[in-house]
This record gives C-alpha cells, structure tokens and sequence, in this order.
C-alpha cells in the first residue's frame, strides 16, 4: 500500500461518523494485553461506536472482564459518542451473529497460538464472512529470535511461548498475507512492525510483525467482487456467548462553536483576573482594573480557531471594553456575568487544560512500510 493510499485510508477512518464496530481477537493468557490493546482502540478509534472483545477460555474472560470497565478519567471526561464494550467468548474461526457488519478487525499475537485447521478458518471468517473495511494482525517475528538467544535459549518448544503452535519468518508471514489477498482481492496489504532491532542487527527486522489489511473501497479503489449482502453463517460454528457489557459515559455538546468559543474566553480571563490578583497580594500594590492582551487570548484559543475579529466580537456583544488590543478586567471581588462561571461546562474546562498534553501524547498511526 503507497503512503499516499494509507494517508488517505486514515482520512476516512478518521472522519467515520455513525456506528463503527471494531472486533479485538485476544488471546486467554494475556489479559493486560487485552486491556491494553483495547486502550489503543479507543485511542486511535475514537469514533468506534462498539467493541467486542472475543477470547475462547470463558472462565479467564469472566476473572478479567471489568477490566474493561470505564476509569474514572472516562467519567471526568466523558466520549462526545456512545461506546458499548462486549466481552464475548467464542472461536476466532466460527462465524456468529454478533459479528455481521463489523467494521475493524484486530488480532493481535493470536495466530501463533491455533492448529493448522483452526489458522485455515480464519481468513475465512473474516475476510469471507466479516467482511470488514480494516483487518490488523501481529505474529512474533521467528527472524528475530537470535537476538533472544544471545542472552536467553528458547523454550524447550523452539519459540517464545510454550503454546505457540508456530513462528514465522517475514518472509512466511509475507507468503500468508499473499494467499489471503489472492483469494480475497477486495484486499491489500502492508506489513510493518513493533519492537526495533539493536543497531548492527536491523537485518532481522523488528520483534513482532504487523499486517495492515485495507478494503480496497476505503482507497477508493473498485472492488474486484461485490461485497455479499447477508453472508450465511456456517453451519458447523458455535454461537458466541456474551459474558460482560459494560456502555460508557458520554456527553452530547449542543452549544454553536460560538457559544463554545465564548465559554473558553471566560474562563481565559477568569484565570487571568486571579494570577493578577496574586501578583498584587505579593507586590501590596491594588489597581481596580487589569488588562489581558487579546493576543494571550489568541494564543490559548488558538485550537478552538479563533481569530480577533470573533474574540472582539464576542467581547464588545457581552459588553467588555476593549482598549489598546486588550481586555478591561474588573479586579474587584463584585460580581459580573462572567467573574464566576459556576454554570461553565466541566468539559470545557476539562478540555482547555489537557490541550497542551494531548499534543504530546505518543502517535499511535505511525505510517507502516510500503
């Protein structure tokens, strides 16, 4: 897949609106992983409307499944969507209901640890039945495991696990992903990988491998064969079992981006009012007004859009004076209809303070290699 094709991919996965239905194949003896890659999920998916998460082992799911349960910073600051999280018990090779119109499909270190019959079913199930716009999968990169031995052998199996079935070079993993796109052409693919190698050892590639299946119609690219409408489901799969759901918090905005707009403000010179206030309690010294530069003003709004002209305009409607490309703030402790906005959105508040670190947050999307 070229850059600009994975670029554009991004795009439309980004600007989905309405139901978005990621699956997350886990495996059993990994639940901090699960938790973990369900994270990711909601992190790069914001928009996923429902996750299923699906495990065979019932009894490891029901000992974890609150883990997936809402934090506390998810009620703090709420999904501007609904997310409905399942946690499923079920075979990654039966079709099953639950899995109609799945939109995203991701399993990660899962296909190491199946038998031959079962490894056969899975392209299958969800590339034949699913059917799904995106499909991820990792594999432990076998290339890799001489720079495991110079510390550590492996285990008595040959692999990293003790239920590995199988681990695969790049090249193999690179010969499976060529026999699901032949047989479904609807698809391409693009591998990359996590886990860089030491420096003189970047011939063996990274510690675990990564394939990126796109549905052709997300490139914009004419689908080979029509998608099939209502697949069958097969007749020898076993109906997956639900055994935790859990819906998270979400707070629908209603307000203009004017409105919103206005409410940053507020609190913008609300905060300045109170460190200036600060520095005349240090300094004893007393004035009854205090100017902020509109230019502050632009610089903490600059994400929500603003320019001058609008902050101006807002200023002079809510009957502010402007004076020498600043505010006129009444320093006194008398009340004005914005000295305490007790009626503010919390999650604008909320907002405004974590602008600055989701600006530093880790990029999940890295581009993968051609």
């Amino acid at each position: 897949m070229s850059p600009v094709l994975w670029h554009l991919f991004k795009l439309k996965l980004i600007n989905m609106r309405g139901n978005f239905v990621v699956l997350f194949f886990t495996f059993a003896s990994s639940p901090f992983l699960s938790h973990l890659f369900l994270i990711v999920c909601r992190a790069v998916l914001g928009n996923a409307s429902v996750i299923l998460s699906v495990d065979i082992d019932e009894s490891l799911l029901r000992r974890n499944s609150t883990s997936v349960n809402p934090l506390v910073s998810d009620y703090v600051r709420s999904r501007a969507s609904p997310l409905k999280v399942q946690i499923m018990q079920g075979n990654v090779a039966d079709s099953s209901e639950e899995l109609r119109d799945t939109d995203a499909v991701i399993a990660i270190e899962l296909i190491e640890h199946v038998y031959d019959d079962v490894l056969a079913k899975i392209p299958v199930n969800i590339f034949g039945f699913m059917q799904p716009k995106l499909v991820v999968f990792s594999t432990p990169n076998s290339d890799f495991n001489v720079i495991f031995t110079r510390f550590n052998p492996l285990l008595p199996n040959g692999f990293r696990h003790e239920d590995h079935k199988f681990e695969w070079s790049r090249d193999e993993f690179k010969n499976w992903c060529l026999g699901i796109v032949e047989k479904y052409p609807n698809y391409v693919f693009s591998l990359t990988g996590v886990g860089n190698p030491p420096k003189e050892f970047e011939s063996v590639g990274h510690v675990s491998q990564i394939a990126i299946f796109v549905r052709k119609d997300m490139l914009e690219m004419q689908l080979v064969n029509p998608l099939v409408s209502n697949p069958n489901i097969d007749k020898e799969s076993t109906p997956y079992k639900l055994i935790h759901a859990v819906e998270y918090p979400f707070y629908v905005d209603t307000r203009t981006e004017k409105e919103k707009l206005w409410t940053e403000v507020q609190i913008e010179l609300q905060r300045f009012k109170r460190h200036f206030k600060s520095s005349e309690i240090e300094e004893d010294t007393y004035q009854d007004t205090c100017n902020m530069p509109i230019a502050v003003l632009l610089d903490h709004l600059d994400y929500m859009g603003a320019t001058k002209e609008l902050i101006e305009e807002l200023l002079l409607e809510n009957n502010l004076k402007v004076e020498n490309e600043c505010v006129l703030i009444v320093s006194s402790d008398e009340e004005s209809e914005w000295s305490e906005p007790y009626e503010f959105s919390n999650r604008s508040s909320q907002d405004t303070a974590l602008v600055d670190q989701e600006r530093e947050e880790e990029c999940w999307d890295q581009e993968p290699e051609s």
